[in-house]
């Protein structure tokens, strides 16, 4: 009961503590130039062949048993991420191909007998660039997307062979006005002072400038590319430790002061924290092509499609523990059917959606969080037009998740999820309509010993 109270309690607190002013304001926090690119390449392929021969011999009945069971199966994955952040750029690429194979030819007279095999290749790409025009802010913005996927599986003993080829392109061009910037490093700096404190090891006070700079060397550090994690711990923790000592920060290396900074440094950053507003216009044209190979007739989806998107964000870290985010946009989407295998889908189809969404966020320490989500749209999809009165819904969906380390004994951990939408919201014959759900988890760990 002492643990739900405090629990009470510090959510209650929460609600009346946005006036708090800490000393430090996250949202002056600029990253520093950064680029970083890397490209990593995983195969596995694992197998099992078997076979055995035997006499079986039964009363009235003998026979040869043959057992054969032969498995092979591989899979591979090529990636290469690139991001960049500059005063003219925020930039990062995503590149990918990955796929599998799976061979089984099984022969056992206690189940039966399998022959076949399956393969599946894909590719992606994504691409999201945003130019600043500085010092205006102002931006132009392109996003290319492009999928690819082949799929193929075949029974050789039934002659059953399905394959499907499936593409897709969109690329989103815009701007708009406004930056937001990742400020958890200036946070993740703050907690290691903190740190230092607690444990007694801090010989001064450090200025905002040099937790300016703190910040820089931290988010210089998480962006360097490193091929052994062993060794990046010690290359981290060397630069941290030469930038207290050369400051003056500290001057008594006890194991409580090690012990201090690996632990913050491991989990201090691992909560996101952005600042800043930002209003964006795209316009995105896409083209999408699907073909099952095995059929000759009525045997493709092919669709063209056109995206319109008029958006506002304002990410506001209001304290160092406080996050407060909201925003409210209308998008648009047009998709013309040349092919379909479904003959019954209409040639058009309009989707229109404005939206305002809110989130508030409490992170008291590394070890808790909790957040509240919520959303308000207006939607309108239909065949015959961009607006059809009778095809209005409205959508409401209220989230809230949370972690609470009450202790080293007991911890406990939440996600609720209230989702609604009403249908034909200006159609009396659908007054009925409506759709509702409900999701909910709890987790609670206590060490009884």
């Amino acid at each position: 009961m002492k643990h739900l109270s405090l629990l009470f309690c510090l959510l209650l607190a929460g609600l009346f503590s946005f006036s708090q002013v800490e000393n430090y304001d996250l949202s002056k926090y600029k990253l520093p130039d950064i680029k970083r690119q890397q490209m990593d390449f995983d195969f596995q392929s694992g197998g099992q062949s078997s076979s055995s021969k035997y006499f079986s011999y039964y009363p009235n009945y003998s026979d040869t048993i043959k057992d054969v069971n032969n498995r092979f199966t591989g899979n591979y994955n090529l990636g290469y991420l690139f991001y960049r952040n500059s005063k003219n750029i925020q930039s990062s690429i995503s590149a990918r191909t990955y796929g599998y194979y799976n061979k089984t030819k099984q022969d056992n007279i206690n189940y039966s007998s399998q022959d076949n095999y399956t393969f599946q290749n894909n590719v992606s790409l994504n691409y999201d660039l945003k130019y600043f025009l500085t010092p205006t802010n102002w931006f132009i913005a392109t996003a290319p997307y492009y999928a690819f996927s082949f799929y193929n599986y075949k029974e050789h003993e039934s002659d059953l062979e399905y394959k499907s080829l499936y593409n897709s392109v969109k690329i989103s061009i815009g701007g708009g006005k406004g930056r937001i910037e990742q400020v958890q490093d200036f946070r993740h700096a703050i907690l290691l002072i903190e740190e230092l404190d607690k444990r007694g090891v801090s010989t001064r006070n450090i200025s905002e400038a040099e937790m300016i700079e703190l910040s820089t060397l931290i988010s210089q550090l998480k962006n360097k590319r490193f091929f052994d994690s062993r060794k990046q711990k010690v290359v981290e923790l060397v630069a941290l430790d030469s930038f207290f000592v050369d400051k003056g920060i500290i001057d008594n290396k006890s194991i409580q002061y090690f012990t201090g900074l690996e632990d913050i440094w491991t989990y201090g950053g691992l909560q996101i924290r952005e600042s800043g507003k930002q209003v964006l216009f795209s316009i995105a044209p896409g083209y999408s092509f699907d073909k099952n190979l095995e059929d000759d007739e009525n045997n493709i989806n092919e669709n063209m499609l056109m995206n319109y998107n008029l958006s506002f964000v304002s990410k506001n870290p209001i304290t160092i523990k406080w996050q407060g985010n909201y925003g409210c946009g209308l998008n648009h989407e047009y998709l013309k059917r040349l092919q379909q295998q479904n003959s019954s889908l209409g040639e058009k189809n309009y989707e229109s959606i404005a939206f305002i969404d809110g989130e508030v966020s409490y992170y008291p320490n590394t070890r808790t969080d909790f957040s509240l989500i919520s959303k308000v749209s207006l939607s309108n999809i239909g065949d015959e037009k961009i607006l059809e009165k009778e095809k209005y819904g409205a959508h409401l969906q209220i989230s809230t998740t949370g972690y609470y380390y009450i202790s080293e004994k007991l911890r406990a951990g939440y996600s609720l999820s209230f989702y609604t939408s009403k249908y034909g919201i200006f159609n009396i014959e659908l007054d009925n309509t409506y759709y509702k759900t409900l999701y909910y988890s709890f987790n609670l760990n206590y060490a009884i010993f």
